[in-house]
């Protein structure tokens, strides 16, 4: 983790329609707008790192000057970066830590920010030889759901388990591979207390599988008992 990063610093904000970024999670950008060309440029020559927010709704009306956005978000650090001859850039971010904006900054043609960086509530270790409850669990349902897609579908194949060494970064990188909706990954990412965000992952799951199982008693009902 680069050692600026601390509780108090300016940080650039790049908010996106549709987009919620987790810690230990690669998010790659394509970055074409001149005014986050120049974001791109002085964090590369600064820190490195760009948080990611997402747009308030009906940010449309307002996106060239400052449409609203949520304040909590995830701060990346910049890898594997291409700047193309006409000033483009291609990069992949990698989510470090969640954070709260304190006061937007002004000064740049791109947005920035004050924030504050939020700490992992009950957090746990994940040890290598010996089961996590709360990990065996999220894994079991996750079996349990894919066991209804069809053998030959994409979507049964099960992801590395191998998500991290602390709950946190498992549950986060568990939930970057779900079709949570946009409302839900914001609230996710608001979450501070990691137990509450493996709750939220087993809810999601499991009314997932209720409705594969609801779905499949209707199709075998026989209309005749209507």
């Amino acid at each position: 983790m680069p050692h600026q990063l601390q509780t108090g610093i300016t940080i650039p904000v790049f908010p996106l329609p549709t987009t919620v970024f987790y810690p230990g999670t690669p998010l790659p950008l394509h970055i074409f707008e001149p005014r986050y060309r120049e974001m791109t440029a002085d964090a590369l020559e600064g820190k490195r790192t760009i948080g990611m927010v997402l747009l308030k709704p009906n940010w449309e009306e307002d996106y060239f000057d400052k449409p609203q956005i949520f304040s909590a978000g995830c701060v990346g650090d910049i890898q594997k970066v291409i700047k193309h001859p006409d000033g483009k850039y291609n990069f992949t971010l990698m989510g470090l830590r969640r954070f709260r904006i304190i006061k937007e900054e002004e000064g740049k043609p791109y947005r920035q920010a004050k924030i504050e960086l939020l700490e992992e509530k009950n957090e746990q270790d994940i040890f290598e030889d010996r089961p996590n409850e709360c990990r065996e669990k999220l894994i079991e349902n996750f079996r349990k759901l894919i066991g209804f897609i069809p053998e030959g579908n994409s979507k049964k194949k099960e992801p590395d388990w191998n998500l991290g060494t602390k709950l946190s970064e498992f549950v986060d990188r568990f939930a970057y591979q779900l079709d949570l909706s946009l409302e839900q990954k914001q609230s996710f990412l608001e979450e501070q207390d990691v137990l509450k965000r493996a709750d939220f992952l087993h809810s999601f799951l499991k009314m997932k599988i209720d409705l594969i199982q609801l779905s499949k008693m209707r199709a075998t009902h026989d209309p005749r008992w209507n």
